[in-house]
């Protein structure tokens, strides 16, 4: 995937984060996060991010990588 479809996946999983980031405590967060990238984000988004991931970790905020780290791991 290219670097730029890369960064728009970062810059939609950081929004998210930060819109959900009131929700309740972080773990609260982290899994309102990743239930929302399992049920709107395609399988091709979730794979090219997670193929990413330490790559692009600095660019994301810390809710929005513990989300993908949980949704990768489930």
């Amino acid at each position: 995937m290219a670097e730029s479809a890369i960064n728009g996946l970062v810059k939609m999983v950081n929004q998210i984060a930060l819109n959900m980031a009131a929700n309740g405590t972080d773990e609260e967060v982290v899994e309102q996060i990743a239930q929302h990238l399992g049920k709107f984000w395609s399988s091709s988004m979730k794979q090219a991010i997670f193929e990413h991931l330490e790559l692009v970790k600095t660019e994301l905020l810390p809710l929005a990588y513990k989300a993908l780290l949980q949704l990768r791991d489930d």
